[in-house]
């Protein structure tokens, strides 16, 4: 799933020395055909390049795949996910007004990713996510199969990413997981809060998205209802907190 801490996760292994390392967000040939022509203009062809050569090198009992996928919180996932495609593709600017995005992203959330793992991860390495609990205190899974070890981690929750990181690898330490490519940090931080600050969804989309399987499934009941009040509560002269103690909302 992009934009839900897939970059840091892959600087950390790749600076600990492991790899090799492939980040990628889709396996689908026709859609990386399609992507390969869009990326290519941007001189920033190598994702779609490491997806081919893993379709072209299938995962195989004496070659298994070790797999981490993240999850991320759809209303925040999909605002992030909207900024750094617009950017790179100069679609904002430093005259960019926040109305102007708003309006721009308001569909977007008509296209919610909550059936991320049923049409991207399933088809591709044939495991059903759902088919096995996930415990949101511990914030992290293994799934296993001949070929396959799936490591299951969210975008609000990296702090358990290093110890489980060394419980997949088996590296006998954990591995660190730096900050990278976060939208607060970047040109557009300052127009990425006030999209923020003025996004206001409507309840029909709060509810969609709060009583989502995806949601209940990675999330504890607590922390879908501080989700549900961190949107709710837009346009409150209250300050709105954030709906998870050192949640990663700008990753």
């Amino acid at each position: 799933m992009a934009k839900s801490g897939t970059t840091a996760v892959a600087s950390g292994l790749r600076d600990a020395g492991i790899g090799p390392v492939f980040q990628i967000h889709d396996l689908d040939r026709k859609f990386l055909l399609e992507e390969e022509r869009q990326y290519h203009w941007s001189g920033r062809p190598w994702r779609n390049w490491d997806a081919q050569c893993l379709l072209d090198r299938p995962r195989t009992p004496d070659a298994p795949w070790r797999v981490v996928s993240l999850v991320r919180e759809p209303i925040a996932q999909s605002v992030s996910a909207f900024f750094q495609p617009a950017a790179r593709r100069g679609h904002l600017s430093p005259d960019t007004s926040a109305s102007v995005v708003l309006e721009r992203f308001e569909e977007r959330l008509d296209r919610l990713p909550l059936r991320w793992f049923e049409t991207h991860l399933q088809p591709t390495i044939g495991i059903d996510v759902y088919a096995s609990d996930f415990d949101p205190a511990r914030g992290h899974q293994i799934i296993k199969t001949p070929t396959v070890e799936l490591l299951l981690l969210r975008c609000e929750g990296l702090a358990v990413a290093p110890d489980a990181l060394n419980e997949l690898l088996g590296v006998g330490h954990p591995i660190a997981v730096p900050r990278r490519n976060v939208g607060s940090e970047k040109d557009y931080a300052e127009l990425y809060q006030a999209v923020l600050d003025g996004l206001r969804p409507s309840a029909a989309v709060i509810e969609r998205a709060y009583s989502s399987r995806l949601v209940h499934h990675f999330y504890s009941p607590d922390e879908i209802s501080r989700f549900r009040e961190h949107w709710s509560a837009r346009g409150s002269a209250e300050p709105v907190a954030p709906p998870i103690e050192g949640a990663t909302q700008g990753q």
